[in-house]
């Protein structure tokens, strides 16, 4: 998981400030997201590009298609936490795991779990969103 925040994750990080638009920040909890067993899957786009970072890239991008949702975004986005805790991370349920209090959007997925439901991600992200700007 080093090398992929070394290597991968600065362009992601990247990517994400892009849709949102501005340099938020962006915190991706490399140790939680590590899990035992999956070493040779963190670099896979399917571990944490498809089911995790894709989303919130394209649920930005939603919200900031219009000048209303960009300064919207702006004035009340002040981070974005990406983070795994087994305990509390929904299976599919994608809602469960966003939680947007204080300026930060949190994201609390399971990676490499339903890697195709990209579109459900999205939508529930979205709504979050939209709900707090």
């Amino acid at each position: 998981m080093a090398a992929y925040s070394k290597d991968v994750w600065p362009s992601l990080e990247k990517q994400i400030q892009d849709a949102a638009g501005f340099p938020v920040a962006v915190s991706l909890d490399a140790d939680s997201l590590a899990i035992k067993g999956y070493a040779d899957s963190y670099a896979l786009d399917d571990y944490l590009r498809k089911p995790i970072i894709d989303p919130v890239i394209k649920a930005l991008s939603a919200i900031t298609s219009d000048a209303m949702g960009k300064d919207a975004l702006r004035a009340k986005l002040k981070s974005v936490v990406i983070s795994y805790d087994e305990a509390t991370a929904p299976v599919s349920n994608y809602a469960d795991g966003i939680t947007f209090a204080d300026g930060t959007l949190r994201v609390n997925w399971k990676p490499y779990t339903n890697v195709d439901d990209i579109d459900a991600r999205v939508a529930a992200l979205t709504k979050v969103l939209e709900n707090n700007l």
